[in-house]
Formats: structure tokens, sequence, C-alpha cells
């Protein structure tokens, strides 16, 4: 009895236990179906669309990173060129300076042997005068 009311437990044990063999059974109709593809379809689609946009989207960011690098590149070379004629403007305006400064104190060499000349002139004048006044009072004895 022992044997048969363990048995008995452990069938019934085994019955709660097991997955159930009930079915709920739902029917689909025409219309619900036909729904249910169109869904999918058009899922489909919008997925087909987002992997070619993401697609595009990694080709225009690829480019987009290359013409980055490029800019980049180009901006390097014309900071490098802008500091090269930076240093060559400033050299030059230094020789400008030096070249003015030069400039300069040849026009004040130039003025004072001017002043120079006409001084000589002057006196080459005067001496000429007395010259010319000695001779014409030899000229009169």
């Amino acid at each position: 009895m022992t044997r048969k009311l363990c048995s008995l437990l452990l069938v019934c044990c085994l019955l709660v236990l097991s997955p159930g063999t009930c079915s709920a059974e739902y029917r689909m109709t025409e219309a619900e179906l036909t729904r249910l593809e169109q869904i999918f379809k058009q899922l489909q689609i919008n997925n087909n669309q987002l992997l070619k946009d993401l697609t595009e989207s990694k080709t225009d960011l690829a480019t987009a990173r290359q013409k980055l690098e490029e800019y980049q590149q180009d901006l390097e070379e014309l900071s490098k060129k802008l500091l090269q004629l930076k240093t060559e403007s400033a050299q030059a305006r230094s020789e400008l300076e030096i070249a003015s400064s030069t400039l300069e104190k040849v026009n004040q060499s130039l003025l004072e042997y001017e002043q120079e000349v006409k001084q000589e002139i002057k006196g080459l004048k005067i001496q000429r005068g007395i010259l010319v006044l000695a001779v014409g009072i030899l000229a009169f004895k």
C-alpha cells in the first residue's frame, strides 16, 4: 500500500509539475494576416532604407573626414607660409628702415655738399671780381 501511495503521489506530482498539454487556439482572420504581412513588408522596406542611409552616412562621414584632414593640412601649410611671410615682412621692414636712414644721411650729406659748393662758388665769384678789379686797375695804369 505504501508503494501504491508513493506511486500515486509521484504520478500526481509529475502531472502537476509537467507542462500542460492544454492548448489555447487562436485563429487569425485573413484580414489580420494580410495586415501583418503589410506591416512586415513595410518594416523590411524601412529596414532596407535605414541600411542604405547608414551606408551613405558612413560614406559621407569618410569623405568629410578625408576633406577635414586635407583642410587641416592646407591650414598647416598656410600657417607656415604666413609665419614665413611675417618673418620676411619684418626683415624687409628692417631693411627699408636701414635704407631710409641711409638715404636721409646721404640727403643730409648732399645738402651740406651743396652749401659747401655754394660757398666755394661765392668765394670764386669774389676772387674773380677782385681779379677783374685788379686787372682793370692795372690796365688803366
